[in-house]
């Protein structure tokens, strides 16, 4: 298939939405937990996740256009705190379930029957079963003024990460955890490692140096 934008922009919408949403490969999939003002938890499944950067410790999370049903945004606004919590293969359909419109105040933990932890070094509901969890603040945010999308950035506070699966490098195995990735708003794919390769840098091969002229 070939398009061109009169293409794209004439293609039936949920073709559309599919094939953009495709197009990047898959995403990291993880659980996002708050507290609303009331302090009743809130769940619910994001693919738009992405490393900022490593020192300060920060991770974004990219929301559509903010709107009603917007829990998980608005929670965030009200108590600055979030988690972050990797999905067990266990659990994807509970997990995938968590993107349903419930209502405010419904707590997804109990309607999707996914288990909630809380730890006493962090006010945000975790998922008890995840191997990799997070808890993060609210550091800034950005608005992308074309789609009215917001680039949210969380500080990470706290990590906790399954022993079996940490590498002494500070590697994390996502094979061994049984991390899951998405294609599209509903398509979920299991992480293998393929392979490792060490830092690379440039070959001093004189090949590559540029000609002199003569």
């Amino acid at each position: 298939m070939i398009a061109h934008l009169a293409d794209i922009e004439s293609m039936e919408k949920s073709f559309r939405t599919n094939l953009i949403n495709h197009l990047t490969g898959g995403k990291a999939v993880h659980l996002i937990g708050t507290y609303n003002e009331h302090h009743q938890s809130n769940l619910a499944i994001f693919s738009n996740v992405i490393h900022i950067g490593a020192y300060p410790a920060m991770i974004g999370v990219l929301f559509r256009p903010i709107g009603e049903n917007s829990h998980t945004y608005k929670n965030i606004q009200a108590n600055k705190q979030f988690t972050l919590n990797q999905i067990p293969l266990s659990m994807v359909q509970q997990a995938h379930q968590t993107s349903a419109r419930y209502p405010f105040g419904t707590s997804e933990f109990e309607a999707c029957e996914i288990e909630e932890e809380t730890i006493p070094e962090f006010d945000g509901p975790f998922v008890k079963h995840s191997l990799i969890k997070m808890g993060l603040i609210w550091e800034e945010e950005h608005l992308i003024k074309s789609n009215q999308t917001v680039l949210l950035v969380g500080k990470i506070q706290y990590i906790s990460i399954e022993d079996s699966i940490l590498l002494p490098d500070g590697h994390i195995d996502l094979g061994l955890a049984q991390s899951l990735s998405a294609g599209g708003l509903d398509t979920y794919y299991q992480l293998n490692q393929l392979t490792q390769f060490p830092y690379a840098k440039v070959l001093a091969d004189a090949s590559h140096e540029p000609r002199r002229n003569s």
